[in-house]
């Protein structure tokens, strides 16, 4: 164990005796923001059709909602980590609710594709604030061995807002409409801002960090070329960039139409479906956060496993003769995909355990910065083919979605190549 990994396990055991139940009334509070922020960033998950319809838009407009979403996202990680180094978590995450309102208060209520457009750009931005925020408060709080194990609790705990956003959203939307349903989503995020606000202390003695409030704190260009130089950072982040995206491109985006386009699912069915990986998150998240924690060894062959798994599931769904895959095809396809979920947590874990505890945030914003890079790069190249495939169709058929979908594993060879030479560098 690091110097700065024995100073946090010394501080963590010292909060954990003296103030349990702020520390734990704090991180709940945070967690909560992070089931709003995975509910609002998978809301268009099932909305892909209606919004089609409302907007008059293709598929490769329809995949720059998500992907303006996920670049704003992707864009603002390192901005995001080293602000929350310097402001603290509780700044962070009420902003993070506050911006997030006003982004899906502008998709309820404009039929306008620039005006809807800038309002998912904003629930990228709002939303790249909160899990690093939530990774600085569980390391100013609790214990360096319990890290790995409380940031993959947040993931299973965030989950719930995917689960949210896909049956009973996709339910609410057919029996509601559009504008009343995301107008209270709004609202519901709007709201939080005063309990995150009230309940979430940055550390022990409610200051920000003490990094922020030394004589003569690091330049934010310091703090980002130091982290960077860190080559666990690197690691962290091609490993995310291999890993993370399949599930987030089907879950976010293109998964809906798939199955109900390309395989001829039920809308039913298939928002079930789409529940799957999330439901795999929630249960083996906390497996994999005590592997991180106890057997960090195991976390790079683990990711290569399930990277290959993945790729070996896409082929044999795409390439499987006839019409329509089985559904218990399917349901095994999403069952892999949800692998990646807490795997990519993993990737966090290796940034954070090289950075000494006033880099946290931007070492963790440089690796979170792959995998949606990667989701991003693999909805538009979806999006493109799926257009240049249909042609004058109005719809994608099976074939379009095949050539579409295998478009990903391009992406996978080059992170797992990008992964292993990071790797290689790390061990010299």
């Amino acid at each position: 164990m690091t110097a700065p990994e024995k100073s946090k396990a010394r501080a963590g055991r010292q909060t954990a005796v003296s103030l349990p139940a702020r520390a734990w009334v704090s991180w709940g509070a945070a967690a909560l923001t992070y089931v709003i922020a995975i509910f609002n960033r998978g809301s268009l998950g099932v909305a892909g059709p209606m919004a089609t319809d409302r907007f008059g838009v293709g598929a490769t407009a329809l995949s720059s909602f998500a992907a303006v979403q996920l670049a704003v996202f992707a864009a603002t990680q390192v901005p995001v980590g080293l602000l929350v180094d310097r402001h603290g978590p509780r700044t962070m995450l009420t902003t993070s609710l506050a911006v997030m309102a006003a982004g899906q208060t502008m998709v309820a209520s404009s039929h306008s594709f620039a005006l809807v457009l800038t309002g998912r750009a904003l629930l990228g931005c709002g939303d790249a604030m909160v899990m690093i925020s939530v990774l600085r408060l569980i390391a100013s709080w609790f214990p360096a061995a319990r890290t790995p194990v409380l940031a993959q609790v947040t993931v299973v705990v965030g989950t719930a807002g995917g689960l949210a956003a896909a049956p009973p959203l996709s339910a609410a939307l057919r029996a509601f409409g559009w504008e009343p349903v995301f107008f209270s989503v709004a609202l519901i995020t709007a709201c939080m801002t005063a309990g995150v606000w009230l309940t979430v202390r940055n550390t022990p003695d409610g200051h920000a960090p003490s990094a922020v409030r030394g004589p003569s704190p690091e330049s934010l260009r310091t703090a980002l070329s130091e982290a960077w130089r860190q080559p666990t950072t690197a690691v962290g982040l091609w490993l995310m960039f291999t890993v993370h995206f399949p599930v987030q491109v089907f879950v976010l985006l293109w998964g809906y139409p798939f199955l109900t386009q390309g395989q001829g699912v039920s809308a039913a069915t298939a928002s079930y479906l789409i529940a799957v990986p999330l439901v795999v998150t929630m249960v083996l998240g906390p497996v994999f956060g005590v592997i991180s924690g106890r057997r960090p060894q195991w976390r790079l062959p683990l990711v290569l496993a399930i990277t290959g798994a993945t790729t070996v599931t896409w082929a044999v769904v795409l390439l499987w003769p006839g019409t329509h895959a089985p559904l218990a095809l399917l349901f095994l396809l999403t069952v892999v995909l949800g692998l990646g979920n807490p795997a990519a947590v993993f990737g966090l874990d290796i940034a954070r355990s090289g950075s000494p505890s006033h880099r946290i945030g931007a070492a963790s914003g440089i690796a979170n910065i792959g995998g949606y890079t990667a989701a991003l790069l693999a909805m538009m190249l979806i999006g493109a083919a799926l257009d240049h495939g249909q042609g004058a169709a109005t719809t994608p058929d099976l074939m379009d979605f095949r050539v579409a979908m295998a478009t990903q594993i391009t992406l996978q060879v080059v992170g797992v190549s990008l992964l292993w030479r990071s790797r290689s560098r790390l061990r010299k």
